[in-house]
């Protein structure tokens, strides 16, 4: 599992998915005056036994237009 870290998460749910895996998903974004765009990349894997469970953020950040 750990060959999924900076992966493309569409890629890496095709994949999952495929292996009969179950998944949880967590998006992490920025905070204050920061926005997210893009796609988003695997950052963090942890794998139980039931379950794998994935952390995401986003490629691309810019400051928030108010």
């Amino acid at each position: 599992m750990q060959g999924l870290l900076g992966r493309d998460w569409n890629e890496v749910k095709l994949e999952l998915e495929n292996m009969g895996k179950t998944y949880n998903f967590q998006i992490s974004r920025p905070h204050g005056k920061m926005e997210a765009s893009g796609s988003c990349r695997v950052v963090r894997v942890r794998e139980f036994d039931d379950r794998v469970e994935i952390v995401l953020v986003y490629e691309k950040f810019s400051p928030r237009q108010s």
